[in-house]
């Protein structure tokens, strides 16, 4: 039961900080949302290994570099999603990043059980539903093309998201979880501090959008620190699947925040993603 608390935790932070992504995307612009939560991330990260007495992280290996890059890239083209539409279409879109990685292991050769396999055509099926019912916001300019658009980013960075897993195994049987976490979003702040210094338009920051985005970064991490609290082996596989709710979270607090608009078929796609995401994670 606490594992699955645990994981409920984790997804009502993601949830916020997601759907707080949308507002200081619009502010800050992708790069400068990217930028103030993964600097937050970073010392929220330091100092919970301060506080823990964990050794820092040393030099990390070159998987650990390729994935903390991945891992940037992918963040920003979901934070350009995210600030270009409306959430509940990009966060189902993004958050089917699981069926890929079914995907991706077929292509290398691996065969998933069956129940995968229908977990994960059901995921594909939401992703769809959720693309073509889904209401473009009033205020978009050219609404049809804009939202093409946004889907498109949000399947890329979907994609990214499932190649990461892949890279992220790879680099914590090297390093360990702390320094692939840690290096991550350190790596992330610098990239992004260095385009936003040489941009020829850098954002107008404010104490506001400056202190969400920062929001963001500590809602991540205290999302990890619950995460990990859960352990590992039948609990952690339990507080996993009760994360994969995020994306619940994410829309419900859209559509009470940004009021924004579902429709019949949208909301179907949206439970065919979700039930298809946790039937992975369950499965996993």
């Amino acid at each position: 039961m606490t594992s699955i608390l645990l994981g409920l935790l984790t997804a009502l932070c993601w949830g916020w900080a997601d759907v707080l992504a949308r507002f200081t995307g619009r502010a800050l612009g992708a790069q400068g949302s990217l930028f103030g939560m993964m600097l937050a991330g970073t010392l929220g990260l330091s100092l919970w290994m301060t506080l823990d007495g964990q050794p820092w992280p040393g030099i990390p290996s070159w998987w650990t570099i390729g994935t903390a890059v991945l891992a940037a890239a992918a963040m920003l083209l979901f934070y350009e999603a995210l600030r270009r539409g409306p959430v509940s279409l990009v966060s189902p879109a993004a958050s089917a990043y699981p069926a890929w990685a079914v995907l991706i292991s077929m292509a290398l050769g691996v065969v998933p059980p069956l129940g995968a396999l229908a977990a994960m055509t059901l995921t594909m099926i939401g992703v769809l539903l959720v693309a073509r019912y889904a209401i473009p916001e009033p205020d978009a300019a050219h609404a049809p093309a804009r939202r093409h658009v946004t889907f498109i980013l949000a399947m890329i960075a979907s994609v990214a998201f499932s190649v990461l897993l892949l890279t992220g195994q790879q680099a914590i049987l090297i390093d360990g979880e702390m320094r692939v976490l840690w290096w991550g979003r350190a790596s992330a702040a610098l990239l992004m501090a260095a385009v936003l210094l040489f941009s020829p338009r850098p954002p107008a920051l404010t104490w506001r959008s400056g202190g969400l985005a920062g929001l963001q970064g500590l809602l991540d991490t205290l999302g990890l620190a619950f995460l990990f609290a859960a352990g590992r082996g039948l609990d952690g596989t339990m507080a996993a699947v009760a994360s994969s709710s995020f994306g619940v979270v994410t829309v419900l607090l859209a559509r009470l925040l940004y009021k924004e608009r579902l429709s019949l078929g949208q909301g179907f796609g949206i439970a065919a993603v979700f039930l298809g995401v946790a039937s992975l994670a369950a499965l996993a």
